[in-house]
């Protein structure tokens, strides 16, 4: 009867892997990167819980903040109190 040892047996396998190493490593990362990309995108699209919602119908501006809007100028008002400090040009003049 023959004497096999389990080395004896194995030596073809981790030959062929030691071959396919890069190609396996290869294999791995990139069913990671898929699996990170699809858990990513199915937490993505799922609508959110009634608990995560806020209202947002309370939502009110108070007079202060009217009042400080209301002293900008629009766009059409002609500013003529602008001056620029000397040795400076306006490059968007004509």
């Amino acid at each position: 009867m023959k004497n096999f040892s389990f080395a004896h047996l194995l030596a073809p396998v981790v030959s062929t892997l030691k071959k396919l190493s890069l190609v396996i490593f290869i294999i791995v990362i990139a069913g990671g990167l898929v699996y990170a990309i699809m858990t990513i995108s199915s937490i993505l699209t799922q609508p959110p819980s009634d608990s995560s919602k806020k209202s947002t119908n309370s939502a009110s501006i108070d007079q202060a903040t009217v009042n400080r809007l209301n002293r900008y100028k629009t766009s059409d008002v002609n500013s003529t109190n602008q001056s620029l400090p000397s040795g400076r040009i306006n490059p968007f003049s004509e």
